[in-house]
């Protein structure tokens, strides 16, 4: 993983392990903005360290820690 994937699953699991896309894809969790890039958190889904669910539309849904994150 590069830094930027370590510290955007550090945050997500500092926040709660879940979070929501807004309409611009950027992550909210505990009414704060992650500051990572939508990319990031795809890089992440493909590694298999978190998971999107319930998609809601163009850039929308839910992002959370997969169980193999650890």
């Amino acid at each position: 993983m590069t830094k930027a994937q370590q510290e955007a699953l550090k945050w997500l699991t500092d926040h709660g392990g879940d979070a929501i896309f807004d309409r611009n894809g950027v992550a909210l969790a505990m009414g704060e903005s992650a500051p990572f890039t939508r990319s990031t958190w795809n890089a992440l889904r493909d590694l298999g360290h978190v998971e999107f669910y319930n998609p809601a539309g163009k850039g929308r849904g839910r992002l959370r820690v997969s169980g193999g994150a650890a």
